[in-house]
C-alpha cells in the first residue's frame, strides 16, 4: 500500500497534477477501511499462528452452524504460549473456532466497508477509476496461492472455479492425506519405504 501511494504521488508530480480534495466524511470512511484492512491482516495472522484455518472447513457455515460453539475468551488472549491457555493446557477446538469465525465475519465488514467506499469515490469524477479499482478488489481476484497445506481444499476448488489458483486443490487434497501422498509417490515413481496405516480413535 506505501509502495501504492508513493506511485501515485510519482505519478501526479510527473504529469503536475495536484491532489484531489475531498471531504471530511470522504477522508473519514477512507481511514476507517484503511484500519479495518488491518485489522482484517491482523486477525488472518493470528489465524495463521494459532493454525486455525481447519476449524471451519464448510462454508459459509461453521461446522454445519451459522454460530458455533465458541470460545472467545480463550482464543484472544494475547500472552500466552503458542497453542497453549493461560493454564498451559493445549487451546481448546472452541477456541479455534471462534479465531477462525471471526475472521470469516470481519471479511464480511471489510467487504462491505470497501463497497461503501468504492460508491463515494465513485461520486468524484478525479476519482473515479480509483473506485472501480476499489470496487473490483473487493469482488474479484486475479490468482490465489498458498504457502500451507493446512487451506481447505474444497475452498481452493471454489476459488478455482473463478482465478486462478496455484497449487491446485487436488494436489493440496494429497498433501493433507499422507496414505494418499504415499500412494501418489508410488504411481509417480518415487520409491518409498512400506508405509503403514495406523488407524486413529
Amino acid at each position: 500500500m506505501l509502495l501504492c501511494a508513493q506511485a501515485v504521488r510519482l505519478s501526479h508530480a510527473q504529469d503536475e497534477r495536484m491532489p484531489t480534495p475531498i471531504g471530511s466524511t470522504t477522508r473519514a470512511l477512507l481511514v476507517g477501511g484503511f484500519a479495518l484492512l488491518w485489522l482484517q491482516i491482523a486477525l488472518g495472522g493470528w489465524v495463521s499462528t494459532n493454525y486455525a484455518v481447519l476449524a471451519c472447513t464448510d462454508f459459509p457455515t461453521c461446522q454445519n452452524s451459522f454460530w458455533p460453539a465458541m470460545n472467545f475468551r480463550e482464543a484472544f488472549t494475547v500472552w500466552r504460549e503458542l497453542g497453549a491457555g493461560r493454564d498451559g493446557d493445549n487451546i481448546s477446538f472452541q477456541a479455534l473456532t471462534a479465531i477462525h469465525y471471526v475472521h470469516r465475519l470481519s471479511a464480511y465488514v471489510v467487504f462491505a466497508a470497501m463497497l461503501v467506499v468504492a460508491t463515494r469515490l465513485y461520486k468524484i469524477q478525479a476519482l473515479r477509476n480509483s473506485a472501480l479499482w476499489l470496487a473490483q478488489l473487493a469482488d474479484v481476484c486475479a490468482a490465489v496461492t498458498t504457502e500451507f497445506e493446512n487451506v481447505p481444499a474444497p475452498a481452493l476448488q471454489t476459488l478455482a472455479a473463478r482465478c486462478t489458483v496455484a497449487p491446485g486443490a487436488a494436489a493440496v487434497a494429497i498433501a493433507q492425506d499422507r496414505i494418499a501422498e504415499k500412494a501418489h509417490f508410488v504411481r509417480c515413481g518415487v520409491p518409498l519405504a512400506p508405509p503403514c496405516t495406523v488407524p486413529g480413535q
